[in-house]
C-alpha cells in the first residue's frame, strides 16, 4: 500500500496556492486546500482510507494506539445546538485538508493538455485533481494522519464558493478550459516519492 495517492475530480475550497495562509494565530503559514469527496464516492474514498492505513502502519505498525485523529472529517457534522458545523457544499460528503510548507504545482486543463494554471483560476468551488501524501504524526500529545500537499490540477469550473461571479465579465477574453478526463495527463504530473476518528 501506497500513501502517495491522486484524488480525482473532486470540489475544492478554502484554496491558498498563490500565498500561503496560517489556519490560526501563530501557526505556521501553509499552501492547502481542502478536498471535498461525495459519501458515494467509493473510488476516492477508498484511495483515502487505504493511504491513511499505511500511514499508520509504518509508524506504528499493525496495531496502532487508538484514539488517532483522522484527516478526514464528516461534513454532515453538526454542534451542540443541532446546526451544521459546515456549509451545504460540504452536506452528504467528507472533507480532508491538504498543506504544504512550500509552494507547490497548480496545473489545469486546458486544450487537452495540462499547463501551468494562472491565479485567477484557483478559485474554491472548482473541481480538480490533488496530488497528496497522508503521513502520520505525534505532537505535543496529539497523534493522528494528516495530508501532505503535491500538486493540483484544475478540472473544471464550479460554482465560486463565498461570492457570486458574472461569468461573461469575469471571463470575457480568457481561453475556455474543458472538463477532460481527470486521469488524464496525469502520468506527466506524477507525485513525487516519498479529530475525530472516522474510519479513515
Amino acid at each position: 500500500m501506497s500513501t502517495s495517492i491522486t484524488i480525482k475530480n473532486v470540489r475544492l475550497a478554502y484554496m491558498h496556492l498563490v500565498e500561503p495562509r496560517a489556519a490560526a494565530d501563530g501557526a505556521e503559514p501553509k499552501y492547502s486546500v481542502t478536498v471535498i469527496v461525495p459519501k458515494t464516492d467509493t473510488a476516492n474514498l477508498g484511495l483515502i482510507r487505504e493511504a491513511s492505513k499505511a500511514a499508520r502502519e509504518a509508524r506504528w505498525g499493525a496495531k496502532p494506539p487508538a484514539g488517532l485523529r483522522s484527516p478526514v472529517r464528516d461534513g454532515d457534522e453538526k454542534d451542540a445546538d443541532g446546526n451544521y458545523v459546515r456549509g451545504e457544499e460540504f452536506r452528504n460528503a467528507y472533507y480532508m485538508n491538504v498543506a504544504s510548507k512550500k509552494p507547490v504545482d497548480a496545473k489545469i486543463m486546458m486544450g487537452g493538455r495540462i499547463v501551468n494554471c494562472p491565479p485567477e483560476h484557483l478559485v474554491s468551488g472548482y473541481y480538480g485533481s490533488v496530488i497528496a501524501n497522508l503521513y502520520a504524526y505525534e505532537a505535543v500529545g496529539n497523534k493522528g494522519v494528516s495530508a501532505g500537499l503535491n500538486g493540483v490540477t484544475i478540472t473544471k469550473r464550479g460554482e465560486p464558493l463565498g461570492r457570486k461571479v458574472d461569468w461573461e465579465q469575469a471571463m470575457e477574453g480568457a481561453e475556455d478550459f474543458g472538463a477532460g478526463s481527470a486521469a488524464a495527463g496525469m502520468e506527466d504530473f506524477a507525485a513525487p516519492s516519498q479529530g475525530d476518528e472516522i474510519p479513515f
